[in-house]
C-alpha cells in the first residue's frame, strides 16, 4: 500500500507543478473545474445517489460555475467581486456552520440537503483556487504547502506521542498530540518563509507574528475540513470517496483540507489587497 501511495504521488505531483506554474489562468481554471465536477460525482455517489443523478449533479456543478463567470472578462474566471462574495459565504460556512454540525454530530439527510452541501463544499474551492492562482503560482504552492506539511507532522507526531483522541467517533486515528504537532510545524513553516522573504528583500520581519497566526488558523481550518469529510464518510459507511488515485482514494479524499482553507486564504489576501493596499 505504501509503495502504491508513493508511486501515485511521484506521478501526480510533477504534473500538478507543471499545471500550476505553466498553464494560463483560464486553462488552470478549466482544470480545477474538471476536478471539482469529478468530485461532485464522488460526493453524490457517497450518499448512494444513482449514477445518472450523480452525473446530473456533476453537470449542474459545471453550470453553476459557468453562471458565476457571466459578465466577467474571461469566460472561465469569475470577477473578483463574485469570488469575494463566494469566499465570504464559504468562510462563514466553515467557521460557524461546520463546527456546529460536527459538535452536534448532525446527520445529512434528504437529497436536496446533500446536493446543496456538496455545492457549498466544492464551488468555493474552485473559485478560491482560480483567484489564488491569479495572485501567483507561489501563493497556491505555499498555501497548500502548509497543509501538506501539517498533515505529515500530524501523522508522525500522532504516531510518536498520540495518547488523546481528537474526535474518536468521527476519525479515530486523529489525536490531540498530532494536532499540536501540525500547529507547531505550521508556525515554523511561517517563520522560515518570513526569514527567507526578509533575506530576499520581499518581506519584513515585522510580518512574522501575523504570518504565524495566519498559518496556524489555516491548519485549524484544515483539521475542520478533514473531520467534516470523515464525518460524511462515516455517515455513508464509506472508507474512501472513490478510487481515482491508487492508494489515496478519490478526489474528495485529497481535497478535504483544501475545501475549508482555500476560500479563507483568498478572502484574507483580497482584504489585504483592497483595504491595506499590500500584495
Amino acid at each position: 500500500m505504501l509503495r502504491t501511495r508513493l508511486l501515485t504521488v511521484a506521478t501526480i505531483f510533477p504534473l500538478f507543478l507543471l499545471a500550476l506554474f505553466y498553464l494560463p489562468n483560464s486553462y488552470w481554471s478549466a482544470l480545477i473545474l474538471l476536478l471539482m465536477v469529478t468530485a461532485a460525482h464522488e460526493w453524490a455517489r457517497l450518499f448512494d445517489i444513482s449514477h445518472a443523478a450523480a452525473i446530473a449533479f456533476a453537470v449542474s456543478t459545471l453550470l453553476i460555475a459557468g453562471a458565476l463567470c457571466l459578465g466577467a472578462s474571461d469566460a472561465l474566471i469569475p470577477s473578483a467581486f463574485v469570488i469575494q462574495a463566494v469566499c465570504v459565504v464559504a468562510t462563514l460556512f466553515w467557521v460557524f456552520v461546520v463546527p456546529y454540525m460536527l459538535k452536534n454530530r448532525m446527520h445529512v439527510s434528504g437529497r436536496v440537503s446533500v446536493l446543496l452541501l456538496g455545492w457549498a463544499v466544492l464551488i468555493p474551492l474552485w473559485a478560491a483556487l482560480v483567484e489564488l492562482r491569479r495572485f501567483g503560482p507561489l501563493y497556491v504552492f505555499f498555501a497548500m504547502g502548509v497543509i501538506w506539511l501539517a498533515d505529515t507532522a500530524a501523522y508522525f507526531s500522532g504516531r510518536a506521542f498520540g495518547k488523546h483522541k481528537l474526535a474518536p467517533d468521527i476519525s479515530p486515528g486523529k489525536t490531540v498530540e498530532g494536532a499540536f504537532g501540525a500547529l507547531a510545524v505550521a508556525a515554523l513553516y511561517a517563520a522560515i518563509l518570513v526569514v527567507l522573504g526578509h533575506r530576499s528583500g520581499t518581506m519584513s520581519l515585522a510580518g512574522l507574528p501575523m504570518m504565524m497566526i495566519g498559518f496556524v488558523v489555516i491548519v485549524v481550518l484544515s483539521i475542520v475540513g478533514d473531520l467534516f469529510e470523515s464525518w460524511i464518510k462515516r455517515q455513508c459507511g464509506k472508507k474512501d470517496s472513490g478510487s481515482l488515485f491508487p492508494g489515496h482514494g478519490g478526489i474528495l479524499d485529497r481535497i478535504d483540507s483544501l475545501t475549508s482553507t482555500m476560500p479563507v486564504v483568498v478572502l484574507a489576501l483580497m482584504c489585504c489587497k483592497s483595504i491595506w493596499g499590500i500584495l
